[in-house]
């Protein structure tokens, strides 16, 4: 007889496969309906040619007129060893599916041709199978991968799986945001305007790859008492401050289709790009386009990071819910708990949180961040750490500032 506790382990088994079976049946009719119909859809799409080591680019995005809609995207990059395609597919908001194919191709005569192809599936924000092929093609031949047979990979073999939903999603997210924001920007009546390679308004400069996942909102920079800040030019026609540490460098959050200014940010970035010098700027953006998380560093560590809400009508932006000191407590206790201190000063470390992420766990919305740990210019032995932390997002309902409720730490190892 069964016990108890074993019966309960297969019956929630077996509804995972029953899940998992449903999911995959889903993302099957989604994927022939968008294969059957794309080409017929509207399609916006940009690229670049000859950058830096021979890169060049393309991104399309094709959308339905369902509801939801369907999107086909599709991402195209070549350099001098060969080139990548990534397709993916999404239902409303909702990330199903992503073929991901790259050629490498060593550079010597004759050299075969090596192909590896990954179809990614996903259910609630995690992968839930991955297939693969291999193949290598003698030089000239076409490089057709029909033949070869996928092998199913077993998720807990999948290097990174935890974080590759978030990893893809948020890279889709981007070529939508910027295919929609350049589209917008060519439209005659917006209400932003151009100057060299930065979108600006009254005030501000947008800071590159901010954008929601609509494109319609974003997160810029200005100077206060200043409807243009002062900077140095970039070849590109990017503007960063002559002093990124100056007394009234502000950032805001800003509705692109109409220009104005949401609010303020506690963030301190002063620059169009993300990274100038030793300065980052990273942000992330829940499915929903109501929450972001907005990151600012450092050489050596992280000095503002915080969570925000837009209001309701998408007019305005709750106050800041700090990430930063969170995030190194969390971390600091978990260290602590391991023995990790015995051997270093907690007050020697810096802290820099990356790879943030706004995700969906069933019905909770949470934080997902990395924060790495350094004793500057120390020469010790084993100085650093590495941690995923994990918060659930909970927000206001009256526009407050939302809460961030600690969930778990998980420390890597080297």
């Amino acid at each position: 007889m069964k016990t108890p506790l074993l019966l309960a382990v297969l019956l929630t088994a077996t509804s995972l496969l029953a899940q998992d079976k449903a999911a995959l049946k889903r993302i099957s009719t989604v994927f022939e309906s968008v294969e059957q119909n794309y080409e017929s859809w509207p399609c916006l799409g940009y690229s670049a040619q000859g950058l830096e080591g021979g890169f060049s680019f393309e991104h399309h995005v094709w959308k339905s007129e369902d509801e939801p809609p369907l999107y086909r995207v599709e991402s195209l990059t070549y350099d001098d060893h060969g080139e990548g395609k990534k397709q993916f597919f999404i239902q409303g908001d909702e990330l199903l599916f992503v073929l991901d194919r790259s050629e490498m191709t060593p550079m010597q005569e004759k050299a075969a041709t090596s192909v590896v192809e990954k179809r990614l599936y996903f259910a609630n924000g995690s992968l839930i199978r991955m297939l693969t092929k291999e193949g290598k093609f003698a030089a000239g031949k076409p490089t057709d991968t029909t033949a070869l047979k996928n092998k199913d990979i077993p998720i807990d073999e999948v290097q990174g799986a935890g974080e590759l939903f978030g990893e893809l999603e948020q890279e889709v997210r981007a070529i939508i945001a910027k295919a929609r924001q350049i589209a917008s920007d060519e439209a005659p009546g917006g209400g932003v305007a151009e100057a060299g390679a930065a979108t600006v308004g009254e005030g501000w400069r947008l800071i590159r790859g901010s954008q929601s996942r609509d494109g319609r909102f974003a997160l810029a920079w200005g100077m206060q008492g200043k409807s243009t800040p002062d900077g140095e030019a970039d070849e590109d026609g990017t503007l960063s401050a002559a002093d990124p540490e100056a007394k009234g460098i502000t950032n805001y959050a800003i509705d692109l289709r109409s220009g104005a200014i949401l609010g303020k940010t506690t963030g301190q970035h002063a620059g169009d790009r993300p990274d100038f010098g030793h300065y980052t700027h990273e942000v992330a953006w829940g499915s929903a386009d109501t929450a972001f998380v907005q990151v600012c560093s450092g050489k050596w560590a992280t000095y503002t990071a915080a969570v925000y809400q837009l209001t309701p009508d998408g007019n305005g932006l709750s106050e800041a819910a700090d990430l930063l000191e969170p995030a190194k407590k969390a971390a600091f206790e978990h260290l602590e708990n391991g023995g990790f201190f015995k051997k270093f000063d907690k007050d020697a470390f810096t802290v820099t949180l990356h790879d943030v992420n706004i995700a969906q766990r069933g019905a909770s919305t949470v934080v997902v961040v990395e924060a790495s740990g350094q004793i500057p210019k120390s020469d010790q032995d084993g100085a650093y750490f590495d941690t995923t932390i994990t918060f659930k997002l909970i927000p206001d309902e009256n526009g407050g500032a939302p809460k961030l409720k600690w969930s778990g730490t998980e420390q890597h190892s080297d």
